[in-house]
């Protein structure tokens, strides 16, 4: 049993919908199938959610997608936001397609958190994202950038851009962005399936470049940072206060909520969901599901995780096996997985 009375950190898929088609999108954008999109949670719903879990206690709820700031009803959801006493609220988004007064209404909100997805620089980003808007992505990161207390680059390192990633750090740090996370590809959604992982030699190798960078650059300088749990046996990594690090520290103290309602502990390992949030309250799934918490804890130990999580690619490749679905949105695109 966890002992928390709320889950610390909560990450909200606010849509499956985006407006780009990344090769390595983690939820499968343009793949949704209808009867998924037409269960997803309403604007409402939304809102009660986030309410709820400000009223538990619950430090953080994070919104993404998909591309969060494209649904339909999103400008309204955010009016929520003033009305949460506790929680921080975070927006993980590809800043490709805003315009200054979008991103105005964003920080008009209150919303002083924001995570936005950079892959490479403007080659490989559009080779990644299939999209033209590198420069937009840039302008709009140094906008929010300075006018947000907390601001990040977040970049999914795969096969396509391991090459690159600290080019893409050398021009965040001329532009005078100030923080950035490297977080390793992984094998559900298209990341998998379009056999981007990295071998166990390449993630250890840039693994090892990012602690050289660490020991050259200051963090008040330049704060990088390998988004890697459980990536080196015995090594707890970065300091358990980060938040977002946190729940693979104490992993039975946060939660994912799906587009659909689906609450899981994880979305890479969860065998089955926690509850819905259409068939009961969040706190009442919070608090009935403390013994699968715990049975899931004690069934995956720091090992199986290392194995789960960094699924590597072998160093030979074998382009004929099938793909591997772990997550709970490949397994009910994929596998007919049952949908609330």
């Amino acid at each position: 049993m966890s002992g928390f009375s709320a889950p610390v950190r909560a990450s909200v898929d606010v849509t499956y919908a985006c407006d780009l088609r990344c090769i390595h999108c983690r939820t499968n954008t343009g793949e949704i199938p209808v009867h998924i999109r037409k269960r997803m949670l309403t604007i409402d719903q939304l809102k009660e959610v986030m309410l709820e879990l400000d009223s538990m206690g619950t430090f953080e709820i994070t919104l993404t997608g998909g591309e969060p700031t494209i649904r339909k009803g999103f400008w309204n959801l955010i009016d929520v936001v003033p009305e949460l006493n506790l929680s921080t609220v975070t927006l993980i988004t590809n800043a490709a397609n805003h315009s200054t007064a979008q991103l105005d209404r964003i920080l008009d909100s209150g919303i002083d958190s924001i995570r936005v997805s950079i892959d490479g620089t403007r080659e490989k980003f559009e080779k990644i994202r299939l999209a033209d808007s590198y420069d937009q992505v840039i302008t709009n990161s140094v906008y929010l950038n300075e006018r947000v207390s907390s601001f990040k680059v977040l970049t999914t390192v795969m096969k396509t851009n391991l090459e690159n990633v600290f080019d893409l750090t050398d021009a965040l740090r001329t532009a005078g962005i100030r923080r950035q996370d490297y977080i390793l590809v992984r094998a559900h959604g298209r990341g998998g399936r379009n056999r981007l992982l990295l071998t166990e030699a390449e993630t250890m190798s840039l693994h090892a470049a990012v602690e050289k960078f660490q020991r050259r650059v200051p963090t008040a300088e330049f704060d990088l940072n390998l988004n890697a749990p459980y990536l080196v046996p015995g090594r707890a990594g970065r300091p358990i206060d980060d938040v977002v690090m946190f729940p693979y520290h104490v992993r039975d103290s946060s939660i994912a909520i799906s587009a659909t309602g689906d609450v899981t502990m994880s979305r890479l390992y969860s065998s089955k969901p926690l509850g819905n949030v259409k068939d009961q309250p969040i706190g009442k799934i919070w608090r009935e599901a403390q013994q699968q918490l715990a049975a899931e804890v004690e069934e995956y130990s720091e090992e199986e995780l290392r194995r789960i999580f960094w699924d590597f690619a072998a160093a030979e490749a074998d382009e004929t096996a099938p793909p591997q679905f772990t997550a709970l949105l490949d397994r009910q695109i994929f596998e007919g997985y049952e949908v609330r």
